[in-house]
């Protein structure tokens, strides 16, 4: 009995094996029919297609999907400088202050369209600012002395836009806003204040074009304040009204007349 129950565990396992072996080719046969036939498929959907928009079999056209051209973003940067017209006291208490500016301005056409105007990103490097101060002044930011000092400092305003009026013509006027900060090697417009200072800019501006490249600049009003926002106890201030004058420079591709 045992010797039957052996050899018939024996047989059965060859069954089962010659099964599984023919289950297991067979699947690679259909596996391998489908691969050689699924590349016929694409090419006769693409022919019907191509014949329903009336393009003939004989052609052998292949229609495809033509992507669109990503246009690059247009840039540009300009160098101006800023000579003050005067101090003004809107939101500051200070008496005989002025700032002289020597700034990199860099201009991103990258926030499309509001109020018929182009939306650009704008960031600003003022590398030399001059301010000139009374030598000693109050809490307050009031004179204490008939003398002006010459105090050097650098600012950087990441924070900044500009809507650009009539992009294409000749003459383009617009409007920037700039928010950054501002830090003098002395105590601004008190010995009470404090070194940093918060920089606020509104301008309003022309772009002449004078090439493809190049454009010139003219801002006849610019508003300009400088203060501490607080950070010491004493925060003066200043406001003023300025002109500038620059040079852009049109990044990247030509432009499109």
């Amino acid at each position: 009995m045992t010797t039957h129950r052996v050899f018939g565990a024996f047989f059965t396992l060859l069954r089962i094996d010659r099964y599984f072996d023919c289950s297991f080719g067979l699947n690679c046969l259909v596996i391998l029919a489908l691969f050689l036939c699924a590349p016929q498929v694409v090419p006769g959907q693409e022919m019907e297609k191509a014949v329903e928009a009336g393009i003939p079999a004989e052609a052998g056209i292949v229609m495809t999907k033509a992507r669109p051209e990503k246009r690059p973003v247009e840039s540009e940067i300009a160098i101006t400088t800023m000579i003050p017209d005067g101090d003004y006291r809107m939101f500051s208490a200070t008496d005989r202050c002025n700032a002289w500016t020597l700034a990199v301005e860099y201009d991103r056409h990258s926030w499309g369209h509001l109020l018929k105007s182009q939306v650009d990103y704008v960031v600003e490097v003022i590398p030399i600012m001059i301010l000139s101060q009374p030598v000693v002044s109050d809490f307050w930011g009031n004179a204490k002395s008939p003398n002006q000092q010459m105090v050097p400092g650098v600012s950087i305003t990441p924070f900044g836009f500009r809507f650009l009026w009539r992009n294409n013509m000749a003459v383009r006027p617009y409007l920037t806003g700039k928010l950054g900060a501002a830090v003098f090697a002395k105590k601004a417009f008190s010995q009470n204040a404090s070194y940093t200072n918060f920089n606020v800019q509104v301008d309003f501006g022309l772009l002449f074009r004078m090439s493809e490249r190049v454009d010139l600049r003219v801002d006849p009003f610019v508003f300009f304040h400088v203060s501490n926002g607080y950070l010491a106890a004493s925060n003066p201030g200043m406001d003023e009204l300025s002109t500038k004058i620059g040079i852009n420079y049109h990044l990247g591709k030509k432009r499109e007349r």
